[in-house]
């Protein structure tokens, strides 16, 4: 299942180069996994006199149970593209482990819960 993004780009033009590497990021991010349904890549030019050549990128990634947004500001566009795929993917790799983290748990509460001698009861009383 490919991954659908919307590109949102302010009325600014990326590369090609720029383009084909958002395609092949957002394979990568799905190779392996479900839990992600979906992207939304903005991409705007801040504005005032001191960050007239800044841009800001944000990345959400429609993922189950909670979605997540990676944002970075820079000069370049290829970078600010770049950061915020980078943080969003520190987000998911966060998210996946702690998913992880909890089947383990409740694999482990179960073979514990299994392997315990069934109380005794003495029932003469």
């Amino acid at each position: 299942m490919a991954i659908n993004v919307e590109l949102h780009l302010d009325h600014l033009q990326i590369s090609k180069d720029t383009q084909d590497w958002i395609e092949e990021k957002t394979k990568q991010l799905e190779k392996g996994h479900h839990d992600i349904t979906g992207a939304h890549l903005s991409i705007k030019q801040l504005s005032g006199k001191p960050t007239v050549n800044k841009y800001l990128a944000t990345l959400v990634l429609y993922h189950s149970p909670e979605n997540i947004a990676g944002s970075f500001k820079s000069e370049s566009i290829s970078e600010a593209v770049q950061s915020a795929f980078a943080a969003a993917e520190r987000q998911l790799r966060r998210a996946r482990s702690s998913t992880k983290d909890r089947r383990k748990r409740a694999v482990g509460t179960k073979v514990l819960l299994e392997t315990l001698p069934p109380p005794e009861i003495d029932l003469e009383d």
